[in-house]
């Protein structure tokens, strides 16, 4: 008898059978998740064949997805099977399609299992890609909300313009400056302006050769000397 059972007067067969309670009243554990034959490892490999099946009935290359079953608990149900479905090969009709092939791959499981529905907890997507430079970049941020008729359209102008960084010039390129358009355009107009009064001169028109004006001698105007007035008298006063 220990100290801690004198204090609270416990007698030792009392005290014995407490300590091997605990034990005893343990629940007991629900099917192992675990080995070959345990129902995950069914439900597992289930899941694996549906997949396949999925993508071999749909005529996507096997390579292109794989799936990755994974052991999954959530609050008031029993353990069940998350689906990751994992793409290896970029291809954009794959993603243009992901939503029927999710709902394929959900059905092709159920099929097989009719219970499905209880251990089955969802369906999510990863990208596992070697090379990612063929995967098209973000769009501007204003596409998203616009049309996709206005989108298309400013497809082919995007395109056409260089990408920040892409200094190489495919093709033979002549590069003009705005000096050169300036002084194209004058010598054009100078050249046109020449042609006219040309044809003009050949035509006889009134732009045609003009001789100048003959100017008559003018003499100078005589001036002629005029007297000076004379002063008025003031008159004198009487006397």
């Amino acid at each position: 008898m220990g100290l801690m059972d004198r204090l609270f007067g416990r007698t030792p067969a009392a005290s014995s059978a407490q300590r091997a309670g605990p034990s005893s009243a343990q629940p007991s554990v629900g099917p192992s998740t675990r080995g070959a034959n345990s129902p995950q490892a069914i439900r597992k490999e289930l899941v694996r064949v549906s997949v396949r099946d999925t993508l071999l009935h749909n005529g996507i290359p096997a390579t292109w997805l794989r799936a990755e079953p994974l052991t999954t608990s959530a609050p008031g149900r029993d353990v069940g099977v998350h689906v990751r479905l994992v793409v290896q090969h970029w291809d954009e009709r794959l993603m243009q399609h992901a939503v029927a092939l999710q709902e394929h791959v959900q059905k092709r499981i159920v099929s097989l299992d009719p219970l499905a529905e209880r251990w089955l907890m969802g369906l999510s997507w990863q990208f596992d890609l070697e090379d990612v430079s063929s995967c098209p970049p973000l769009p501007h941020p204003g596409s998203w909300t616009a049309s996709p008729a206005a989108v298309k359209k400013a497809e082919p102008a995007a395109k056409a313009q260089p990408q920040p960084g892409a200094d190489v010039i495919t093709g033979p390129t002549r590069i003009q400056h705005a000096g050169e358009d300036k002084r194209k355009a004058l010598e054009r107009i100078l050249s046109e302006r020449d042609a006219d009064f040309k044809r003009q001169e050949s035509d006889g028109s009134e732009f045609g050769k003009t001789q100048p004006m003959g100017f008559e001698k003018t003499a100078p105007a005589t001036l002629q000397k005029t007297e000076p007035g004379q002063p008025a008298r003031r008159p004198t006063s009487g006397g």
